[in-house]
Parts: C-alpha cells; structure tokens; sequence
C-alpha cells in the first residue's frame, strides 16, 4: 500500500512540475511581447514626432513664403501711389483698403487650389513610384519630401487596402 502511496505522490509531483514549467515559459512569452509592444510604442511615438517635426518646418517655410509676397504687393501699391501723385488721395484710399484685401483673398484662394494640386499629384505620384519598385527614402528624394513622411503614408495606404 506504501508502494501505491509512493507512486501517486511522485506522478503529482511530476504533472504539478510539468504545470509549473508551463506556466513559466508562458509568464516568459507575455514579458517579451510586453517588451515588443513598448519598442513598437517607441518607434511610433519617435516616427510621430519626426512627421511633427516636418510637419512644423514645412509650415514655417509655407508662413514665410506667404509673407513675402503680401510685403512685396505692399511696396507695388507704394510704389504705384509715387508714380501717380496727381491722383486725389481720398479715392486712392478706399481702393488701396479694398484692392489689396480683394488681390490677397484671390492670391490665398489660388495658392490653396495649387496646394491641394499639388497633394493630389505628390499622393499619385508617391503611388506610383512605390508600384515601380523605389524605395521609400528613394521616393522621398524624388518628390523632395521627407522620408518619414513617404514611410507614413505608404504605412497608412497599406493600412486602408488592407481594411477595404
């Protein structure tokens, strides 16, 4: 009877051993894909931030160039007034308050239907060139973009074939 005894204590030793080593190596796989999702977090959150980055320079240069030519149509009407002095100066007043207004909200008008051309197109173009077999950073020296720009959209229109 002992021997029996004997027997059933080592066979629960032996499967509560088994289960132990099973639920290690388990603990052991959720500890790396933890550490796996917290990498990918990283590299998201730095990839985000490189396009904000981008994303804020190219802004600033859009602010200068659409500053520089509001200046530049200030120094024509100055310019046109010298040229014109025998002019009377009331009516000359209300067409510089309402000319230059009317030139800008045309000039912005014009340079939004050009800035979205220009998506359309970069988007296309980005499109096609990775279809052909570029590289992401080959692309982006094509387009004169950013690299993490290219990466990010061409990650996002993979994300947006593959859910459709």
């Amino acid at each position: 009877m002992s021997t029996l005894l004997w027997l059933l204590s080592f066979t629960l030793h032996g499967v509560l051993l088994y289960a132990v080593i099973i639920l290690y190596t388990r603990l052991a796989a959720v500890k790396e894909t933890e550490k796996q999702q917290k990498k990918i977090l990283e590299e998201t959150e730095n990839t985000l931030a490189a396009f904000l980055l981008e994303l804020k320079e190219e802004n600033e240069k859009l602010i200068e160039n659409i500053d520089s030519p509001s200046s530049h149509t200030e120094e024509e009407t100055e310019n046109s007034d010298l040229r014109h002095p025998e002019k009377d100066s009331e009516p000359d007043a209300a067409r510089e308050e309402e000319n230059p207004l009317k030139g800008l909200i045309t000039e912005v008008e014009r340079q939004e239907e050009s800035v979205n051309s220009i998506a359309q197109s970069f988007e296309d173009r980005a499109i096609e060139l990775y279809e052909q077999g570029y590289s992401a950073s080959q692309i982006a020296q094509k387009l004169k973009s950013g690299k993490t720009e290219i990466e990010l959209f061409l990650k996002f229109r993979s994300k947006g074939v593959k859910d459709s």
